[in-house]
């Protein structure tokens, strides 16, 4: 009993115990978020993905590079069919590419000129499976926390290998 006592007073013991309380308020924290927090946050790791993953390449509507835009001056991950009308897209990779803010969030995503382009670089058969895709889907908790999990360490692998 003394040496737990001296334990909890020493500085080891105090970190050791902030800690646990740390990982216990996060544990209870995370089993109180609703799926529409999940929902947010995977698609956040999910965005931030794509804008790592088409770094350095033009706006797929414009055509515009990082360096030349002005209004905004980053990009946005923009859906080809967008999360509004296609739900069950919004974590397909081919459905969403690095778009400028300005066609992604003032002009409605410049769908035609995004099609044209999105030939281009998936081709057309590709194409034609996303504008076939009319599956109908309902993500679930975990499916959303492996989807964070997964896009997370992506970014992450992206950011430091293909700077």
């Amino acid at each position: 009993m003394d040496h737990l006592i001296e334990f909890t007073r020493s500085k080891a013991g105090k970190r050791e115990i902030k800690k646990s309380y740390s990982r216990e308020t996060k544990a209870r924290k995370e089993s109180l978020k609703k799926r529409s927090e999940w929902l947010r946050e995977a698609q956040t790791a999910f965005n931030s993905y794509i804008r790592v993953r088409d770094r350095g390449k033009p706006c797929v509507s414009c055509g515009a590079s990082e360096g030349v835009l002005k209004h905004g001056g980053t990009f946005d991950a923009g859906h080809y069919r967008s999360v509004g009308s296609s739900a069950h897209m919004r974590f397909n990779t081919r459905n969403v590419h690095g778009q400028c803010k300005k066609c992604n969030r003032y002009l409605s995503g410049r769908i035609v000129d995004y099609r044209k382009n999105l030939i281009t670089r998936i081709g057309e058969d590709k194409l034609a499976e996303l504008e076939n895709n009319n599956e109908i889907r309902k993500f679930d908790i975990e499916y959303l926390k492996r989807v964070k999990k997964i896009f997370s360490k992506k970014a992450r692998f992206y950011d430091r290998h293909f700077r």
